[in-house]
């Protein structure tokens, strides 16, 4: 028997990235095309005009899916909201299976970026991961298995409270440690519009001496602390991975572990500190998680 190919989507709100990939995770070719924003019709037209050409050179026998939303990997129907709305409702594996006769897998994008994390790395416990990007993304793996949760919104870390507002209303973890909170805060103190601005250009602006934008990072890395913290005494892992594009920072890690000393310094009686690390996988850590996610529910995990 020659080697097995499969077919990997990273289905974003902006490209849809692809790999054709062996159950070894080794990348044989990879690419990417523009999301359709209109219909699922639109979605398979393109898929089909860019993927199905690769599916057949290379044989492929499945096809694993990341994709945004609350997604059930029993029945591949995505819930949940994202920024392409008719990813769901639709069910994947169905359609896969009837118009192209190959096998399906599907998980959302966080517990892909998780799993990938998990195979790649010598981790044998229990891990989270907070995905940093324009919200706040999460993923728990216990026992080696994503924990959907009985609504599928396990892990959804950035719906906790954090704090109060001004209003003293509630603020979320999305809502004051995602990067574009950051970016938001940043443009309000300079009087810019959000889209004038990305997390390069805050840090270029605080690292020039801006002490304005320097208060706005420290109290976003002190957010990002109390999250971490929350996240370590709600489920207590063996290891808080970080994701987003802004965790490849060199002092990403190094900041967030000062505002962890304080922290702890000003509660005694916490006795647990979160083990961090950043997200090894980088780029392809969604298309690695989708294939190991799609080999465990064919049963084709080796080791």
């Amino acid at each position: 028997m020659g080697t097995q190919h499969y077919l990997v989507l990273d289905i974003g709100g902006s490209a849809v990235k692809y790999a054709i990939m062996t159950a070894q995770a080794e990348i044989i070719t990879q690419g990417s095309y523009p999301s359709p924003t209109t219909t699922i019709d639109a979605f398979w037209q393109t898929f089909e005009a860019n993927l199905l050409p690769l599916a057949q050179q290379y044989q492929v026998k499945g096809v694993a899916i990341s994709a945004p939303g609350s997604v059930d990997c029993d029945s591949s129907i995505i819930y949940g909201h994202s920024a392409l709305r008719y990813l769901h409702g639709p069910n994947f594996r169905q359609h896969i299976q009837h118009n192209y006769q190959l096998n399906c897998e599907i998980e959302n994008d966080a517990n892909c970026a998780a799993l990938a994390e998990l195979w790649r790395s010598d981790i044998q416990g229990d891990i989270c991961l907070l995905v940093i990007g324009t919200g706040v993304g999460g993923s728990m793996v216990i026992n080696r298995k994503v924990h959907h949760g009985h609504h599928l919104h396990g892990a959804e870390f950035g719906y906790m409270f954090v704090g109060v507002d001004d209003d003293n209303k509630p603020v979320t973890l999305s809502g004051c440690a995602a990067t574009r909170s950051l970016i938001q805060n940043s443009a309000k103190i300079l009087g810019l519009e959000e889209h004038q601005l990305n997390g390069k250009a805050v840090f270029e602006l605080a690292e020039s001496g801006n002490k304005d934008i320097q208060a706005v990072i420290d109290k976003w890395y002190q957010m990002l602390a109390y999250g971490v913290y929350n996240v370590q005494y709600c489920v207590d892992p063996e290891q808080i991975i970080l994701g987003g594009a802004i965790s490849t920072r060199p002092d990403f890690v190094e900041q967030i572990e000062r505002k962890l000393d304080l922290i702890f310094a000003e509660n005694p009686f916490s006795s647990v500190r979160p083990k961090l690390s950043v997200c090894e996988a980088g780029n392809d850590a969604n298309l690695i998680g989708a294939l190991y996610h799609y080999l465990q529910r064919q049963d084709l995990v080796t080791s």
